[in-house]
């Protein structure tokens, strides 16, 4: 697990501050200011602001949560923009994350009580360490194309 204190400058004229992602790991609990820009997207839906009531947490299922419950837990896509309202005097978002992650070495897999008898998982069975390395290749080309080179 880990926490990071998340600061999202804005150039002038910029409207994402954060591109859609879902994040890797379990669950991720947010605290957010009031200038807001959080959106979610379900799926078959439009992007729709993710507003938080002062003094409550966001929290975001990870994919591995998803992958654990065989998708009765789903992974959320979100983004961050800026909202329309924000002048460029008042456009800073800041944010406090707390990523819920396991260790490196356990199995991300079907929990049995996800599956329905003779169901087959939707996903094989992975290392954590194996699956971030995995999503964080998947996402950076300069690091495909270096780990090819090897």
């Amino acid at each position: 697990s880990s926490g990071i204190n998340a600061e999202w400058p804005l150039r002038p004229g910029d409207r994402i501050r954060a591109s859609q992602h879902t994040d890797y790991g379990v669950l991720t609990i947010l605290a957010q200011d009031n200038v807001g820009g959080l959106q979610v997207k379900l799926p078959g839906q439009e992007w729709e602001d993710a507003s938080t009531p002062q003094g409550c947490l966001l929290v975001n299922i990870g994919d591995m949560m998803q992958r654990w419950s065989n998708d009765s837990w789903r992974s959320t896509l979100h983004r961050v923009v800026k909202k329309e309202s924000a002048s460029q005097t008042d456009n800073r978002r800041q944010s406090m994350v707390f990523f819920v992650n396991p260790g490196k070495d356990v199995m991300i897999e079907c929990i049995p009580d996800y599956q329905a008898t003779g169901e087959e998982a939707k996903y094989s069975a992975i290392k954590a360490e194996e699956y971030v390395l995995a999503k964080h290749y998947s996402t950076i080309p300069s690091i495909l194309a270096s780990a090819g080179e090897k």
